[in-house]
């Protein structure tokens, strides 16, 4: 274990080297953008404001409305050394600070969005082409509220394929090896944006819905030569999506086709169950097939969700207990070699620890690739294409306004007191820090508290209690809502059901008073 964490010191003492060559505009002092970090990297309470009003600011339509709602979110006193002398300017001039304001959230949101539409994002991936990173394209917008919108959707991503595929038919890889493993094309889909009425208790009404709006765009992407990708969202959807996904890729017309992934959350406490699970189904399939994974990026909705109904967290509570599980998992993968390894992070603890154990495995470093997010990292992403790995970026295509929550996660990641690149970049942590094995950082202490499983009359094991003794010393709860996304809570609700249907149409007469 000592020579790996050499090595691994090692591995990313040289990405440091190469990274320090280039500069990360991101947290630079100069820009709109960079100084609203800063700020909100100063103040707690100006970033939870700020996010409300970049939140809204896609709806507002009248200068007078934006600046009413900056008025609101920032005329607290302790915010004037702040913004305000920004906020006293604004309501003198509305009709000018409002279009400007405007213009910079929206210049904000274009730093991590790679276009409005699928020719403008071309221009993106040209670029990239000639820096030896590959894409994965993804439409913004997520959780769409009628059929109508997911039919839209739907027809979006093929547009979206046929033009990647036009415009990409000449592209060779840029390793010019172990290609055959890594489609130029690569799409990623998210199941939230083609079904409005996905219900965790009810997963087969949402398979049985998906799947015949993904099979033609699978077929298309089989015909040219693409890659499909199932991206994760919330853990309320995370069964599903693993369902879903092994469902269309046992069917006979997909069971072949090796182009296809899906992701694995290193932040959520089952995720390696999950990934075990995924290895003896492609065991059972026999053909390959991809995982990408990452940390996740919805930490604070699911600890806000879980806290809120007094469910179970289903996320690490320390972010060093995540990073530690992400390399249990890489580990898990490239021992796998069936499996195609796509490594999601921009913490160059974790790069070089995928690196280093690849090598120990005597692996190519053409045979996984890293994956990085559009308008983030940029200096890693060049330290991996210089040191001969394939690099591939997340590039989100669309519009603002379905884009909000998708921005909305980059700010937080970027903001974030734990963050990786506001650790290297923002507060200059040195490289020694930051090639510490995370076991080490794990504080035995911290342990989940009741609070995110506040059930009735609690047991230990969460349940709901049907008894009304309160032990001594203890007080009444409330029982918590039942949370679907768990197996054995959707299969007791098919019980029932099941139970119930066996006496319809019986005759129950109507009692009142006895």
């Amino acid at each position: 274990m000592r020579a790996r964490q050499s090595e691994i010191e090692r591995r990313g003492s040289r990405i440091f080297e190469l990274v320090d060559k280039h500069p990360e505009p991101l947290f630079s002092k100069a820009g709109f953008y960079q100084r609203l970090m800063a700020l909100s990297m100063r103040d707690e309470r100006f970033k939870v404001q700020l996010f409300r009003f970049v939140d809204v600011l896609p709806s507002l339509r009248r200068s007078r409305e934006i600046i009413e709602h900056l008025n609101e979110y920032f005329s607290d006193d302790g915010f004037g050394p702040l913004v305000g002398t920004g906020v006293h300017l604004a309501r003198i001039v509305p009709w000018v600070s409002g279009p400007i304001l405007r213009w910079n959230v929206s210049g904000m949101a274009h730093q991590f969005i790679a276009g409005k539409n699928p020719d403008d994002v071309i221009k993106t991936l040209r670029k990239r082409r000639s820096q030896k990173i590959g894409f994965t394209v993804d439409l913004l917008g997520e959780a769409v509220v009628s059929e109508a919108d997911a039919d839209e959707y739907a027809a979006r991503y093929l547009d979206l394929l046929e033009k990647l595929a036009h415009e990409t038919k000449n592209w060779t890889d840029p390793l010019g090896k172990n290609s055959e493993l890594f489609p130029v094309v690569n799409l990623s889909v998210k199941i939230s944006a083609l079904y409005s009425q996905i219900n965790p208790a009810d997963p087969e009404d949402a398979i049985a819905h998906l799947a015949p709006k993904l099979r033609p765009l699978l077929r298309r992407a089989r015909e040219v030569g693409a890659f499909i990708n199932f991206d994760m969202e919330s853990y309320a959807h995370k069964n599903t999506t693993l369902e879903l996904f092994k469902t269309i890729f046992t069917e006979e017309e997909f069971k072949n086709w090796p182009h296809a992934g899906i992701v694995i959350q290193a932040y959520l406490r089952d995720s390696e169950a999950d990934l075990r699970d995924l290895i003896e189904w492609g065991r059972k399939r026999g053909r390959r097939f991809a995982v990408r994974l990452v940390k996740g990026a919805y930490w604070d909705y699911e600890t806000a969700k879980s806290l809120q109904n007094g469910w179970d967290c289903p996320v690490y509570f320390q972010k060093p207990e995540s990073d530690a599980n992400f390399e249990t998992l890489t580990r898990l993968l490239l021992e796998n070699e069936s499996i195609t390894a796509a490594f999601g992070s921009h913490n160059v603890r974790s790069i070089a620890h995928a690196q280093a154990f690849a090598d120990e495995l005597g692996l190519d470093p053409s045979r996984f690739e890293f994956q990085l997010l559009y308008g983030m990292a940029g200096p890693i992403k060049r330290a991996l294409v210089e040191m001969g790995y394939r690099v591939r970026e997340y590039c989100p295509v669309g519009e603002l306004l379905p884009g909000m929550a998708y921005l909305v996660r980059r700010l937080l990641e970027n903001t974030s007191n734990e963050g990786f690149l506001r650790a290297k970049f923002a507060e200059n942590v040195s490289a020694n820090e930051l090639l510490r094995d995370p076991r080490d950082l794990i504080n035995p202490a911290v342990v989940p508290t009741r609070r995110d499983r506040p059930g009735g009359i609690a047991s230990p094991d969460g349940k709901n209690s049907t008894s009304l003794d309160i032990a001594p010393g203890d007080v009444y709860r409330n029982s918590p809502l039942v949370n679907f996304a768990y197996k054995d809570s959707q299969e007791k609700m098919q019980g029932a059901l099941r139970e119930v249907r066996k006496r319809f149409g019986e005759k129950y007469p109507l009692v009142i008073g006895g």
